[in-house]
Formats: structure tokens, sequence, C-alpha cells
């Protein structure tokens, strides 16, 4: 089987998948002992005495099929996640707006901690116990410790003792996406932080496992380089593990951006995720949880597929 016919399989097996998904989120969410009616309303008289018609437009008394075909039939044909009930507009427009800025906050610090891991990963590991590898370790284990909205309020705190920079997200209607720069900057170094430290701990523990191999022994015996040994033989089969996490962690880096994006209070689909979630606006909460599914369950199927373009010895 060809690699276009094994992603087409792959691809078609994912439907199946996403049904099942959707059924557990949706019923997970549905049997909670929660009164969303009282979350939302609160103490206001008014919208008690409402309850009826709220129960009646949100569905809450019909039966929990009926409730899950409503929901699912229109978002899986029409891509329509229904109405928010605390804001009265289509959840797509809740969120859809603020998925370009999450991309482009996520994205390039993803793209910099895979570089920049990885290089400091292979030193690290073609340097075994030097002082290189031991300030790499130090530095990883320290970044990894961290908490991501610690050090997102330690970066905003110095900053602004030191520097006088206040790195908060202020925006308005008129306002562009870097019009308040230094929080995106430090949003930027704190995820690029914890990024690398993690990666680089992975791609140096995998090059040294792969450099102790019997065949890199061979290969330098025949008289290759040791650019040769390391970037044409030991590094390919390093990645492999390294795909696996790193495609299943790409779906909870941006998961996790509703902290850093609260934290910094940037414009994007994780601080949306929590207001939803703080008011209990489950048609909301569902879409963007069906959205992170659906891309945890699409990044296994790309790491499937890089796997044999990274190692030519896997046949699908």
């Amino acid at each position: 089987m060809g690699l276009a016919a094994y992603f087409l399989r792959r691809t078609l097996a994912m439907i199946p998948l996403t049904i099942g998904v959707s059924m557990l989120t949706f019923f997970m969410f549905a049997i909670t002992p929660i009164d969303p009616i009282n979350t939302i309303a609160g103490l206001d008289p008014d919208k008690q005495r409402e309850r009826e018609q709220f129960e009646k437009a949100w569905g809450l008394k019909d039966p929990l099929y009926k409730r899950y075909l409503d929901w699912a039939i229109p978002m899986f044909t029409r891509l329509e996640f229904g109405e928010s009930w605390t804001r009265g507009i289509p959840v797509e427009d809740i969120f859809t707006p603020f998925i370009g800025n999450t991309v482009f906050l996520f994205g390039i610090s993803f793209v910099l901690s895979l570089l920049a891991s990885t290089i400091l990963g292979i030193v690290s590991a073609t340097n075994h116990n030097s002082w290189f590898d031991q300030m790499t370790l130090f530095g990883s284990l320290v970044g990894f410790s961290i908490p991501n909205f610690v050090l997102g309020l330690v970066l905003i705190i110095t900053t602004y003792n030191s520097l006088g920079i206040l790195a908060i997200y202020i925006g308005s209607s008129e306002s562009t996406l870097f019009s308040n720069w230094p929080a995106i900057v430090l949003a930027e170094i704190t995820l690029l932080i914890s990024g690398v430290a993690f990666a680089t701990r992975l791609v140096r523990s995998q090059m040294l496992n792969v450099l102790r191999q019997n065949y890199i022994r061979t290969a330098r015996a025949k008289g290759l380089t040791e650019r040769t040994v390391i970037y044409k033989h030991a590094l390919r089969n390093a990645l492999l593990p390294f795909v696996t996490v790193i495609a299943l962690s790409l779906p909870n880096i941006l998961s996790g951006s509703a902290i850093i994006e609260r934290v910094f209070n940037y414009p994007g689909v994780g601080r949306q995720l929590i207001r939803s979630a703080l008011e209990f606006d489950l048609p909301t909460v569902l879409a963007v949880t069906m959205f992170f599914s659906v891309l945890t369950i699409f990044m296994l199927v790309v790491a499937d597929v890089v796997y044999g373009l990274v190692d030519p010895r896997i046949r699908f």
C-alpha cells in the first residue's frame, strides 16, 4: 500500500472515531449535575422566571439522544455548532475570529522550539558529559519544572519593574494584533522556554540511545565522518519517537493556550474557552473541545505518515 492510499484510509477511519468522540464528549457534559440555568441566570429573578423558556429553547427537557442529534447533525453536515447560551450568537462567531491569533502565537513558538531543541539535543548528546551537556540538562530541568503561568507572571512583573513595560494585552476594536507587542513577545518567550526544555531532553535521550547502537559503531569503523554518522545514520532513527511525542503534544500545546492567553490577556481561542467554561456556556465549550479532539486524531495520522518519510524501512 502506498503512502497516499494509507493516508486516505486512515483519514476515512477518522470518521467513526470522531463520531465516537463527539458522543462521549457530549454525554459527559450533559450528565453533569450542574444546572446551566442557575449558573447563567444567577440571582437574576427575571431570568429565573423564564426558566421554562430557557429549558425549551436549549432543549434541556428533551431526551439525551435527541439533544445529541440536534447538536451533532448540524455540526458534522454544516459545521454549525449551535447558539451560545450566554451571548445569543452562533458559537462559531465566538471563537472563529480568534483562531488565527492562537495559531500565530503558538505556531511561532512551536517551530522555534523544534529547531532550538533539535540543535541543543544533538549537540548535547554528541558531547555527552561535557560542560555544555551539563548546562543543557540543568537549563532544561529548570525550564520544564516551572509552570507556564508562573513563568509568565514573573516575566510580566520583571519587565514592568525594570523597564516600565506593561506586558498585558489591552486591545480595542480599533487596535491591531501587534499594538501590544510586549505581551506577544513575552508570551512567545514563555512558550519557547517550556517547549525547548521538554523537547531538548527528549532529543538528547533518543540520540544517546541511538549513538550506542552497534550499527553506529560499524559506521564509524568504516571511516565515515562524524557528521555523516550523526546526521545520516543516527538522526533519522532518533527522530521516530520524537515525531510521535511532538505530534501528540501539539494539540496539548494549543489546548494549554488558555492559561497563557489568560495570563497575558491575549485575544485567542483559549481565553474564549475559559470565559465560556466559567459561564457554563455548553455549546461553546463543546465546540472547542471537539476542535482539539479532532486535531489530536488528525495529528496521529500525520505522525504515521511522517514515519514513512523519516524512516524508509517503514512500509504501509
